[in-house]
């Protein structure tokens, strides 16, 4: 296991270095592909250690003018607005909001931990036929709550009306 997790962190290692050199050789969109695919590498055994998340994130790097790396339909990770900061964004109707942003890998994976923690708990919710909301306790009325302000706003229009009535000068006492 520990061999493992060497390796693991001399491929994070050398796909960083990569990424530096192509920084100054190569375009821009080469060297935050391997940023990105390092961050996959760092969160990939994060989300295949859970069954959940690994039903609901897929890690994937879109290549491309401006590569990103997917976590869901909504979030995904780009390299903006330089080569070397990495920047969460969800996507949201006609809007995207930036979440995180951070130049170093390991503050921006510990970041998308917990975001993905967040958005499994949220799921667990709607799962259960909750809203995303549903920390905030709705209260229900009983019929007696309901009949007695149903009588009191009855007593207290018909006084107002007695009020106006005698105001006007229509009814005397």
């Amino acid at each position: 296991m520990a061999v493992q997790q060497e390796l693991t962190k001399a491929l994070r290692e050398a796909r960083l270095a990569s990424a530096a050199r192509l920084d100054a050789t190569l375009g821009l969109s080469d060297a935050r592909a391997l940023r990105l695919d390092a961050l996959r590498a760092e969160l990939a055994p994060i989300v295949a250690a859970n069954a959940e998340a690994k039903a609901l994130f897929d890690l994937n790097v879109q290549s491309g003018e401006a590569p990103k790396l997917w976590l869901d339909l909504i979030s995904s990770v780009v390299m903006e607005p330089d080569p070397r900061t990495y920047r969460l964004v969800q996507d949201q109707d006609n809007r995207r909001d930036t979440l995180f942003e951070s130049t170093n890998i390991n503050e921006m994976s510990a970041h998308i931990v917990r975001y993905l923690a967040h958005r499994i708990v949220a799921h667990e919710k709607m799962a259960r036929g909750l809203s995303p909301m549903a920390d905030q306790v709705q209260k229900t009325y009983s019929l007696v709550d309901l009949v007695y302000v149903w009588i009191t706003g009855a007593a207290f229009g018909v006084l107002g009306l007695m009020i106006a009535a005698m105001l006007l000068g229509k009814l005397n006492f």
